[in-house]
């Protein structure tokens, strides 16, 4: 019988085998550094990236999509990238540990640990982070402020939540499949993202599945700007998670993207230029 290790790595290489391909040019004119942050799972690599020419005006957090076992790629740089130059601002590429190796809680008590730290050391040159979360990297960006408000730490300036995964409670075989939507994550594909992220099943833990939380977990939340694709299984939770927000008197701006699928805005897919220009007027 396979380990979950095995499987996992086996859903990586298909997962790379698919992921188009970035050339070297693609990711020239920044300059770039790797930070090695200490955190309670190891250290943790964090990519920071720089603007050419003119000195940052800030600074964001991003987190990639991953569905909690998939590795930072090639396409997360780049999307850090075209950030960095078209708003001027230092980007941190968080490299944060996966499942099944690192289940809940250790990629989101590393990534909080994380996010503190780079909020912490760059604050006073860089002001308050905006933090980005793709997918399960929108869940983890929730989570890290949910902690910070539990143990009194500063929050971040604005989060902005891309196609995030919020239910990991509701079972994938009984969400809605838009058009295309199980192409790119089929019901046993997210069956297995969850089993491996929470290998006990634990359910009603807004830290696992924030569309959980209550009204008062959510008070003094950033503002918060949430992306959804309209042939994406997860749209219907993420906008779930902004009523939430609303119900707690939280800032948030929530909006559907026409003919786009999970992972449009990084893989440059339908309504990936609108989305893009509509996160840059949000930093």
């Amino acid at each position: 019988m396979e380990s979950a290790h095995q499987l996992a790595q086996q859903l990586r290489a298909q997962q790379a085998a698919k992921t188009a391909p970035v050339t070297a040019a693609d990711l020239s004119s920044v300059l770039t550094r790797t930070l090695m942050v200490p955190t309670s799972a190891g250290t943790i690599p964090v990519y920071a990236q720089y603007p050419h020419f003119h000195t940052a005006t800030g600074m964001v957090i991003n987190l990639h999509g991953s569905g909690f076992i998939f590795p930072h790629n090639d396409r997360d740089t780049l999307f850090c990238k075209r950030l960095c130059l078209a708003a001027n601002l230092t980007v941190f590429d968080v490299d944060y540990p996966l499942a099944p190796e690192h289940p809940f809680p250790v990629p989101l008590q590393a990534t909080y640990e994380v996010v503190q730290f780079l909020t912490q050391r760059y604050h006073d040159q860089l002001g308050w982070p905006t933090l980005i979360g793709h997918s399960a990297g929108g869940n983890l960006a929730i989570g890290t402020q949910l902690l910070a408000r539990r143990q009194d730490k500063p929050l971040v300036q604005q989060v902005i939540l891309d196609y995030p995964a919020l239910d990991l409670d509701t079972d994938p075989r009984e969400k809605s499949y838009p058009a295309g939507a199980a192409d790119h994550i089929s019901a046993k594909l997210a069956q297995q993202f969850n089993a491996f992220y929470r290998p006990d099943g634990e359910t009603g833990n807004p830290l696992i599945s924030p569309v959980t939380a209550q009204p008062a977990d959510l008070q003094n939340f950033p503002r918060t700007f949430i992306l959804t694709a309209d042939h994406d299984t997860l749209m219907a939770e993420a906008e779930r998670f902004g009523q939430l927000l609303v119900a707690a008197n939280v800032a948030v701006t929530t909006h559907r993207y026409p003919n786009s699928h999970h992972g449009f805005t990084v893989g440059g897919e339908g309504a990936a230029a609108q989305a893009f220009q509509d996160i840059l007027a949000w930093l």
